[in-house]
């Protein structure tokens, strides 16, 4: 699909648009000090950026889910955005991606959490679809200094061992 008539593409480029006038905005706002205008600004051009982020995961998915869900060896790479109760409970939840076929529940995963470069095995239970181990989750969200609303991507690098990190 082109990018000119793909409807992710043109809500990005809207998006992109919009985050400029934002931030326009803020650059007004500043010079004026502000602070009433200043702070909900800020906070409109964070949720901008985070939603292109999303459509950004969600083009990336679509266009890699078929030969991934048909692939069960190296190479598979799931994105998930933590939430604060992740983060709350040392969770990685992978909901999206056992329902897309990506993973399956039960399934073994010898991890290597970066930059840390710590490594720990850990399981996916059926229960919530999310990861048994929370020690390394806990230790690799404090490593990596992840924080609500940012994305991990967990690669598979050869079957059955994965690199976990944040993505920029």
């Amino acid at each position: 699909m082109s990018q000119l008539t793909d409807p992710i593409e043109q809500a990005i480029t809207q998006i992109d648009q919009a985050i400029t006038d934002v931030l326009q905005q803020v650059s007004e706002a500043a010079a004026k000090r502000d602070l009433n205008t200043l702070l909900p600004l800020t906070k409109k051009a964070s949720e901008l950026a985070a939603t292109k982020d999303r459509l950004r995961s969600l083009k990336s998915s679509s266009q890699t889910s078929a030969p991934i869900a048909q692939k069960s060896g190296e190479g598979r790479e799931v994105v998930v955005e933590v939430s604060q109760g992740m983060i709350n409970q040392n969770l990685l939840t992978l909901t999206e991606h056992v329902k897309r076929k990506r993973i399956k529940v039960g399934e073994t995963l010898d991890i290597e959490a970066l930059p840390s470069g710590d490594r720990f095995q850990t399981e996916l239970l059926s229960s919530g679809n999310k990861l048994r181990e929370r020690g390394g989750i806990a230790k690799f969200y404090r490593d990596a200094g992840v924080q609500a609303g940012d994305f991990v991507a967990l690669s598979e690098t050869t079957p059955g061992h994965w690199q976990l990190k944040k993505r920029p």
